[in-house]
């Protein structure tokens, strides 16, 4: 029992170790190209989250309101709590930064911030309490948004591109990554079959660390699995259901 109760707080700084990993795997990716959709559907989906044995239920939703769009993130069970947003607007060349906020509480509290200063040229980011700031780049976003520009730039394109790069700001970071391509598949969810994308991340040590995405076409490339291996530790996610929210507006 000893051995038990001291083994949670090194699953919690596990678990979200892999939580903030996950952010980059499923919320972050990216082309470098201008997407020819300017618009997004807003929704609101929740999605089944297991790890080192325990469930977590995530609930994603993007809104909208004027030119804006909110992408916002939460769930919590007994051991972690964890919310994040990202505001960002849709320009000539694709998804706009404004700020993101995270906030993942286990045993201690982390927290991560990015504002994105235009007037200035610049982005703030903040990782572990420190900030730094970058040259303002249009094809660098937080790890949030940059979901939202990868179906963009998917939705725009008449077939599914075989290499993704993307660049991504994370502290004093910023990331250049690299996705291939893999074998399509049709999954079985409870929202029903939907075929799929899927995307596998290039790591510099693929036998510690690997990830895969499935993104399905008919949903607009909404991201409906996710699997992150480290250090032989597993997290995935899986969609459970899914809203459109114009589609309530409209009573469609």
């Amino acid at each position: 029992m000893i051995n038990r109760i001291a083994s949670v707080p090194h699953r919690l700084r596990l678990l979200s170790a892999l939580l903030a990993a996950l952010v980059i795997v499923h919320l972050s990716s990216a082309l470098n190209a201008q997407a020819a959709t300017t618009e997004l559907r807003p929704f609101e989906a929740v999605y089944k989250t297991t790890a080192l044995g325990m469930t977590l239920d995530l609930t994603r939703s993007l809104t909208r309101e004027g030119n804006t769009y909110r992408l916002t993130s939460s769930g919590k069970n007994f051991l972690i709590k964890m919310n994040e947003y990202a505001d960002f607007q849709i320009g000539e060349s694709g998804v706009e930064g404004i700020r993101f906020e995270s906030r993942v509480k286990t045993l201690k509290t982390n927290n991560r911030s990015v504002e994105f200063d235009p007037d200035n040229g610049v982005i703030k980011s903040m990782k572990r309490g420190e900030w730094s700031e970058h040259v303002l780049s249009p094809d660098v976003l937080d790890q949030f948004s940059q979901q939202q520009q990868l179906r963009l730039t998917l939705m725009g394109s008449e077939e599914p591109p075989q290499t993704l790069g993307f660049r991504v700001v994370d502290g004093a970071k910023i990331s250049n990554k690299t996705w291939r391509r893999l074998p399509d598949e049709t999954l079985e969810t409870p929202i029903g079959d939907l075929k799929t994308v899927r995307y596998q991340a290039e790591h510099k040590n693929p036998k510690r660390r690997a990830s895969e995405i499935w993104l399905a076409p008919d949903l607009d490339y909404l991201m409906v699995k996710t699997k992150h291996v480290e250090r032989s530790s597993t997290i995935r996610v899986e969609i459970k259901s899914l809203q459109w929210l114009d589609a309530l507006e409209t009573g469609e």
